[in-house]
């Protein structure tokens, strides 16, 4: 029986403890050629019966900087995986005019060029994974990283085993000096990348000037410290998300494709702390990720909520726009000009007939109780009024916008239908939906104001009392 090298075992303790592989996935390894993924490639070819992984390919990205060393470092990964029996999959993109065309730095330009095609070969090779060789030294290096950019107490947890993106870091515990070992003991050589050694980057120069400083004057284990401060950061992050999942229905008033749309008075009247995570999650959930966003950014979003001042608009990163309209925070794609949303008075509750005012919508609500007569019909044909069932009412009314997952019954269906759906059925323009109210009692919407009413609360020949609803311009 062939005895398992110690690092392998703990390689697959590892992908046992973060469910980071299942029986019969087909796993995609990126290879550069140099130490990190060659262990990778190696240690996971070695436990693929373990793991019961269905098949492995090598992904091998040339980013077009280093000329011949990068056709050598091609020639090597094709070599390596030939000994192993694997397909290789090959991709590559000039990187330094990506570098010029986008105005980022070359290493964020080689990381967007990098993922892209690594998205693009997870999707077309319909892999279940995409394991990177990423280590205990790049996490430490991350988190000193993003300390040093401004990154709040979240960016702390660093780099995840696991990603919603199907990335996985399986040596992501492992030290280099661990790595190295495991390479000497089974003989394999590897391709030094002279950038690597290149300190203008800030990556070199934490990992060859800041970190020897570090062990000799603070820890000698410091990278060992970094990564168990990043595991705890990473707990503090499950705890976070279950609570801001619970804050969230509170938060967000409207949420599209395109924007977002918070209520400033439930921001504000929130800790300090949870109102940055949610500010956050509002972003992370408008662009899928928080690439560029900085605690800076969070505390510029914060200064504008606190100012009050409406029709303020600030750019974020990434092409992201907020704006101040009312009491509510619009964050969008798109620059914002004053938007037609409701105000937060629209949580003043409707208990029976009378006049209400919506300041910035300019809507207003005549409400009266009227005695059913025989011959009245399921509509009332005058401009701006409806007619409900005042029996079918769960008191008292109140105004909101579209949520993901609501769900009406829209008069005449005979069933119930997505809201999105109906919008879209009904040719409302994308950016509108955002910004048509809904008429709801304490069970259901009622009213999608403007465009139908529920079914289940029409005039019918057993209706006893009819609620009149007239839409009025603002006074």
């Amino acid at each position: 029986m062939t005895q398992v090298h110690p690092f392998a075992r703990r390689v697959l303790s590892h992908l046992h403890q973060e469910q980071l592989i299942a029986r019969e996935d087909s796993i995609l390894v990126a290879v550069s050629g140099g130490p990190d993924s060659v262990a990778l490639l190696h240690v996971l070819v070695s436990l693929r019966e373990a793991c019961g992984i269905r098949q492995i390919a090598v992904l091998h990205f040339d980013h077009q900087l280093r000329g011949g060393e990068s056709t050598a470092d091609s020639d090597f990964v094709m070599a390596l995986a030939a000994t192993f029996g694997l397909q290789v999959h090959t991709g590559s993109e000039d990187v330094r005019s990506y570098h010029h065309r986008h105005r980022i730095s070359l290493e964020m330009a080689a990381r967007a060029c990098r993922h892209r095609f690594f998205e693009d070969a997870l999707s077309r090779l319909e892999a279940n994974a995409l394991a990177l060789g990423h280590t205990a030294n790049d996490q430490a290096e991350e988190i000193l990283l993003r300390l040093f950019r401004g990154a709040g107490p979240s960016g702390m947890a660093g780099m995840r085993p696991r990603t919603a993106g199907r990335l996985i870091r399986p040596l992501l515990y492992a030290t280099r000096k661990e790595i190295l070992v495991y390479l000497h003991d089974h003989k394999l050589s590897f391709r030094e990348d002279a950038s690597n050694r290149d300190l203008t980057h800030q990556r070199n120069a934490v990992r060859h000037s800041l970190f020897p400083l570090l062990g000799k004057h603070f820890h000698p284990h410091v990278v060992e410290v970094l990564c168990r401060h990043a595991r705890l950061g990473a707990d503090e992050e499950s705890y976070w998300r279950d609570l801001l999942a619970a804050h969230w229905p509170a938060v967000c008033t409207a949420e599209a494709p395109s924007r977002i749309i918070l209520s400033g008075r439930a921001l504000l009247g929130r800790h300090p702390a949870l109102q940055r995570r949610l500010l956050r999650l509002a972003i992370e959930r408008l662009q899928e990720n928080l690439q560029g966003i900085y605690a800076a950014h969070i505390e510029t979003l914060c200064k504008l909520l606190a100012s009050g001042t409406p029709g303020r608009s600030i750019q974020l990163a990434g092409g992201l726009w907020a704006l101040l309209e009312e009491e509510f925070l619009v964050l969008s794609r798109e620059p914002q000009k004053s938007l037609p949303v409701i105000q937060e008075d629209f949580c003043q509750t409707m208990d029976g007939p009378g006049r209400y005012q919506f300041s910035s919508f300019a809507l207003g609500l005549s409400l009266k109780d009227v005695p059913s007569s025989a011959d009245a019909g399921p509509f009332h044909d005058v401009p701006g009024t409806i007619w409900l069932d005042a029996g079918t009412i769960k008191w008292p009314l109140f105004l909101r916008f579209w949520k993901n997952g609501d769900r009406f019954h829209p008069l005449g269906l005979g069933g119930s239908k997505k809201l999105q759906d109906f919008f879209v059925d009904s040719r409302v323009p994308r950016k509108e939906r955002v910004c048509v109210p809904l008429l709801c009692d304490q069970e259901k919407i009622c009213w999608v104001v403007g465009y139908r009413l529920d079914d289940r609360v029409k005039v019918t020949p057993q209706t006893q009392q009819i609620l009149i609803i007239e839409k009025c311009d603002k006074t």
